[in-house]
């Protein structure tokens, strides 16, 4: 079996190492010393301690370096053939946990759409009264400002017409990975 070395290096693939860790910062303690109730210490001593400032952490990034093993007798003869092979047996796997995330997505068109729709409902008398509707003109002015929000539960007695739909813009949604 012919034993194949596969390498992944690269300018924009980065390991990063942290060379000193944040500090966080802490009030200044005042030093005392201990509190003693009838022989007994209660409180115990305090040592002071200065304040301390936030202090960012500090790293070091390294082009990345990874190498994988893979062994195949099918004769391959150019790299290509063997990362192809490799990704599909089981270098897949690895290349993800590698980079540790890895994200595909596809192209989707969204649209904006416009429609017409018959619903009917009942303007009560109470809210004739609330509202002073005095005759339609002044129920088709207070619908259409206010909307229906405050009828109760218009019914749907009609399919759409009026059907306008324009694609607006081209986006990306996740495709998920397994």
């Amino acid at each position: 079996m012919t034993s194949y070395k596969i390498t992944f290096t690269g300018d924009n693939l980065y390991t990063r190492h942290e060379d000193e860790p944040a500090v966080f910062p802490r009030d200044a303690v005042e030093g005392r010393g201990g509190t003693y109730v009838n022989g007994k210490l209660t409180i115990p001593a305090t040592e002071p301690k200065p304040a301390v400032l936030y202090k960012a952490a500090t790293y070091r990034y390294t082009p990345s370096h990874v190498e994988f093993e893979y062994e195949n007798n099918d004769g391959l003869e150019s790299g290509a053939e063997v990362v192809k092979a490799w990704l599909g047996a089981d270098g897949i796997d690895s290349l993800s946990d590698m980079l540790g995330n890895i994200r595909v997505e596809k192209e989707s068109k969204s649209y904006s759409v416009s429609y017409t729709k018959r619903f009917e409902a009942e303007v009560t008398a109470e809210q004739a009264e609330q509202y002073e509707l005095e005759d339609t003109y002044a129920v088709e002015q207070w619908l259409d400002n206010e909307g229906d929000g405050e009828l109760e539960y218009p019914e749907d007695t009609g399919e759409m017409s009026d059907i306008e739909v324009v694609g607006t813009t081209h986006d990306h949604v996740d495709v998920e990975w397994n």
